[in-house]
């Protein structure tokens, strides 16, 4: 229930064994690699592999991206809830050989290319035909290199009131202009004006007057029916064309599990030459520097056996301040390796908060929830998640954080009678409404106090907790006057300080507890300014330090959110079933159906927002309130060389 011991090692073999021995490690999958800063060759082949990789995945990738419009296989609903690929090791590397996913790329490619031609010829031909389909009346072929000399047209769509105005202004104002009308749409007019180009400014100005745009129409080799009739056949030529390669890409959607595996296989392989960049390399050897858990080296030597006898393994002395990856160690609080995961590693040198947490973590989950309903749906589902979708080893650990969350939250509501935001005393069924009051030990909404006071010494509890943990470990490591001065000091103020106060409250009766806090006071200006040379500065910083004390109250007010959170997640819960019941009563015969989806639909929103406050809150108690006692935070987070998998999921690797 600890950090690992963590080995830092150099791994020496010859070059003829780089690629197996990086394989072992990748699969095995327990080893961080660092960068060998010493090395002798030119990596440039390298370089040149992995940007090949990169093209061959980008490849693989817009296969997969452009294919998933076109599937037409069902999938099952186990394949919709869990489509990880279930493969060992040997059955990815006979598919990955034996598929052609370079040619199957390539074929794919060429269908997009297909496509996105078939289908902007289209598109083109369908704006041109909408251009000039209500001009199939006009008695000419529109094209400007057909015109005689010095003469020009435009194309117009007129108001019919605004035509015979029209007319009349150009007839006294160009005399020489010409309007031909082509059709009547909807009462617009379609017609075409001839004129002197000279005449371009003030037929421009005409038109202004009267708010009229001149239309485009491309120029034509043939007549508008016969262009309509040419575009409509070219039309159903990509059309066909579209239809044809739709079928193909169809086809190729079959292959996207292939394609899948190939996107995996070719990333393994990109990271496993990233790692060879970090070697460093001779013309006859290769060596790795990595960092793995102490107990795992002799494995790693095992394993390396069964390929190569040829290598040599050291252990190297860890560097002054060197920042050591930390690997997190635990058995029954493994899980909750989740939780201290948001916040961030510890350091090296200081004490996993993870087995610390876990207990004070799922009982705030449960009190933030208070509804024994909601805990067992919470629990049930967390269980299925785990069971159905069969997450990685490091995807469970949210489901089995949620899981204990539920089964504390069904004790907690239990205790404090929340079950589904029911009000128990009203429940007219004799021995369940008797069976659910008795197990009820207290009323949060009745008797808040009770409730915030039992808040606020979990509160207590878990803060000095905190100090006894650092004390423990500065125990461990030696550091006596610390652990006496600081830890020591501090813990008997408070405890001096609880006393003085119980005392006063008269839940004691202690004469003498003001002495103890006067004595704790005093403790501590002597002993928190001894870092300080000047006299002056050491009696300062040790009265600036009894300000701690402020700060530990403020850690405890802030476990009052427990109490806050619960009363939420109680009175949601009854204000949807009294909606429920009020829709019953006001809305005759549909009132009944309307209720269940208020009721399912309130409730499972009720449970998935506070059960988010509830790992986020409780959580913060943990970051803010507990961590700072013992451990700083900070450290470098392992970050081991494995085969990470977004479409796979590898079974039986031993």
């Amino acid at each position: 229930m600890a950090l690992a011991t963590v080995s830092k090692i150099s791994l020496t073999a010859h070059q003829k064994d780089q690629d197996d021995i990086l394989e072992v490690l990748q699969n095995l999958g327990f080893s961080q690699i660092e960068d060998c800063k010493a090395d002798g060759l030119d990596k440039k082949n390298i370089n040149e592999a992995i940007s090949d990789l990169e093209y061959k995945i980008a490849g693989v990738r817009f296969c997969l991206e452009f294919l998933a419009g076109y599937e037409t296989e069902k999938k099952s609903l186990k394949e919709k809830i869990d489509p990880k690929i279930n493969l060992t090791l040997k059955e990815i590397e006979k598919i990955v050989n034996d598929f052609d996913y370079i040619g199957k790329t390539k074929e794919i490619q060429e269908i997009e290319n297909g496509l996105n031609e078939a289908n902007n010829i289209k598109d083109k031909l369908s704006q041109e035909l909408i251009q000039i389909e209500p001009w199939q009346s006009l008695g000419f072929v529109p094209n400007r290199q057909n015109l005689e000399t010095g003469f020009e047209y435009k194309f117009l769509t007129v108001n019919d009131v605004n035509y015979s105005d029209l007319l009349i202004k150009l007839q006294k104002g160009l005399p020489l202009t010409t309007v031909e009308k082509v059709s009547d749409i909807k009462k617009e007019i379609l017609a075409v004006l001839f004129f002197k180009h000279d005449h371009e400014s003030q037929v421009s100005e005409i038109l202004n007057e009267f708010n009229i745009k001149a239309l485009e129409l491309p120029d034509l080799e043939i007549p508008i029916p016969e262009r309509i009739k040419q575009i409509n056949q070219k039309i159903d030529e990509s059309e066909n064309r579209i239809e044809k390669l739709t079928r193909e890409a169809q086809r190729l959607a079959n292959h996207q599990r292939e394609l899948k595996i190939c996107f995996d296989y070719l990333n393994w392989q990109k990271e496993r030459l990233f790692q060879q960049q970090k070697a460093g390399n001779t013309n006859r050897t290769f060596s790795l520097i990595g960092w793995l858990d102490k107990d795992l080296v002799e494995i790693l030597e095992k394993e390396l056996n069964k390929i190569t006898s040829d290598f040599v393994i050291d252990d190297i002395p860890f560097e002054n301040d060197e920042a050591v990856p930390v690997i997190f160690k635990n058995t029954w609080a493994t899980p909750f390796e989740f939780v201290t995961g948001v916040y961030g590693a510890p350091q090296y040198h200081e004490p996993d908060p993870t087995p610390w947490l876990t207990p004070f973590f799922v009982l705030f989950f449960g009190l933030c929830m208070t509804d024994a309903g909601y805990g067992i749906i919470l629990a049930l589902f967390s269980w299925l998640g785990m069971k159905i979708l069969k997450p990685t080893k490091e995807g469970s650990k949210m489901f089995k954080v949620l899981m204990w969350g539920g089964l504390a939250t069904f004790f907690a509501g239990a205790l404090v009678g929340g079950w589904f935001g029911i009000v128990i005393d009203e429940i007219k069924i004799d021995w369940l409404r008797n069976l659910l009051v008795n197990i009820r030990l207290i009323d949060p909404v009745k008797e808040p106090i009770r409730m915030l006071i039992f808040c606020l010494i979990l509160g207590i509890i878990q803060v000095i907790v905190g100090i006894l943990i650092s004390l423990w470990w500065k125990i461990q490591h030696k550091n006596y006057i610390s652990a006496v001065l600081d830890d020591c000091m501090w813990l008997y103020f408070i405890f001096a300080v609880l006393i003085g106060g119980a005392s006063k409250m008269g839940l004691i009766d202690f004469a003498y507890s003001k002495y103890l806090i006067w004595a704790g006071v005093i403790g501590l200006i002597a002993t928190q300014g001894r870092s300080q040379k000047n006299p002056i500065l050491k009696l300062t910083s040790g009265i600036i330090s009894l300000y701690g004390l402020v700060g530990y109250l403020s850690d405890v007010l802030s476990y009052s959110r427990l109490l806050a959170l619960g009363l939420a997640t109680g009175i949601i819960a009854m204000v949807i079933n009294l909606i429920a019941k009020l829709t019953i009563d006001m809305v005759p015969y549909l009132g009944w159906v309307i209720a269940f989806f208020i009721i399912v639909g309130g409730h499972i929103f009720n449970i998935g927002i506070n059960a988010l406050g509830a790992f986020i809150h409780s959580s913060r108690l943990q970051f803010v309130e507990f961590f700072p006692k013992f451990m700083e935070g900070g450290g470098n987070s392992f970050i081991p060389f494995r085969k990470e998998s977004k479409y796979i999921r590898i079974i039986n690797n031993k």
